[in-house]
């Protein structure tokens, strides 16, 4: 653990490991009460990678908790987004709070060229950030002791808790929160924090296989990208049933595989949000859905901002993390995902989200004003760039 780390180093290729439980959590309301007892049960350590880390409500029951652990001894580390958490500016007596109790903390900047490994007041020491430049850090998952990996979407942020926007987590324990480890491990490592070998023991304890096959699927710039060879696999082998969930479908090839689900006889919802944060995402999103509604692909418009990232295959397999259908998650980001062989959650998944979004949600249709012809053709071509 006192070798350096580099940025090549995080491209990492894990074999199918397995969980004893593996459950969704649906609504900041439903997943970040059982996150927080999870933190306040910890022992050992509790392994944060956040884009949005802010503050805020929500915001500050994690800081109290952390805080907290790291009071009684348990190792407490964060890894944040500086563009997604702001440490430096609007978060900066926030995060000053976090250093001076005790967590530590390391930043992904990618859009500065140098700048502190931590938040830091102007004038700390920088350093050269150009590996970091231009990937952005869309990670968010937590470990807590080596046993429980909590992967989703959200960021620690209030509207995420109140239910602007819409969004869910998976909850796994067992063997494979090893793999959550390792990855939270070598970008802290990376980006230049320290970890004992005395350590190894705590952050890595012996667990019993588990019953559901499962697998961290791991997102870093460069050519490795398994997150992407997943999910074409996963559109491309769909049998008889497809839920796609995704907040920025733009991503033409992938489009292209949707569809041709749809043409060869497969069941497709495609769940999006019906007013869209980004307007250029929307607008393309938009000019597909022509294509796809002739396919027969039932594309549904959730009222909130729906933020989830998630499919499931054929009633027996489920994928959900933090990419996203757009060019910057597939091939630019660091973005990490829990691939789930298990029917039993993949019926608990369609009870907790796809039927009650399904409910609430209305049909798309493909642009209808000449407004929207116009917006979603020019950002349509554009979509490779989005």
């Amino acid at each position: 653990m006192r070798e350096p780390v580099r940025r090549a180093d995080l491209a990492v290729a894990f074999e199918e490991s397995s969980a004893a439980t593996v459950d969704v959590h649906v609504g900041g309301t439903s997943f970040f009460p059982p996150m927080l007892r999870d933190i306040g049960a910890a022992r050992s350590s509790v392994h944060i990678n956040q884009f949005g880390f802010r503050p805020g409500a929500i915001g500050e029951e994690f800081a109290t908790a952390l805080l907290a652990k790291a009071a009684e001894g348990v190792a407490v580390r964060l890894v944040v987004d500086g563009q997604g958490s702001r440490p430096d500016r609007s978060g900066g007596a926030f995060y000053a709070r976090l250093l001076d109790g005790g967590v530590e903390v390391r930043v992904v900047r990618a859009l500065r060229l140098r700048a502190p490994a931590q938040p830091a007041p102007a004038g700390a020491p920088s350093r050269w950030t150009a590996g970091e430049l231009g990937h952005f850090d869309h990670r968010k998952f937590v470990v807590v002791d080596g046993r429980i990996g909590w992967i989703g979407g959200a960021g620690v942020e209030d509207h995420f808790n109140d239910g602007r926007f819409h969004d869910l987590f998976l909850r796994a324990a067992g063997p494979v929160s090893s793999q959550l480890q390792l990855v939270f491990l070598a970008s802290f490592r990376w980006l230049g924090g320290q970890v004992g070998p005395e350590e190894l023991g705590t952050l890595f304890p012996d667990q019993a296989p588990g019953a559901i096959p499962a697998v961290v699927l791991h997102n870093a710039p460069g050519p490795y990208r398994p997150i992407a060879t997943a999910i074409a696999e996963l559109l491309d082998g769909a049998r008889t049933t497809l839920d796609v969930v995704n907040p920025y479908v733009t991503d033409r090839a992938m489009v292209r595989r949707i569809e041709q689900a749809a043409r060869r006889g497969v069941r497709v919802r495609l769940f999006v949000p019906g007013k869209p944060n980004n307007f250029a995402c929307g607008a393309a999103q938009r000019s597909y859905h022509g294509v796809l509604l002739d396919a027969g692909v039932r594309i549904l418009e959730h009222p909130a901002m729906l933020h989830a990232k998630a499919f499931v295959r054929d009633g027996e397999e489920v994928l959900a993390g933090t990419c996203n259908l757009d060019g910057w998650s597939l091939k630019r980001f660091y973005e990490i995902d829990l691939c789930v062989r298990s029917s039993e959650l993949a019926t608990r998944f369609d009870e907790r989200f796809s039927a009650p979004a399904e409910a609430v949600s209305k049909l798309a249709q493909p642009p209808r004003s000449a407004f929207e012809r116009v917006t979603s053709t020019v950002f349509g071509a554009l979509s490779p760039l989005l």
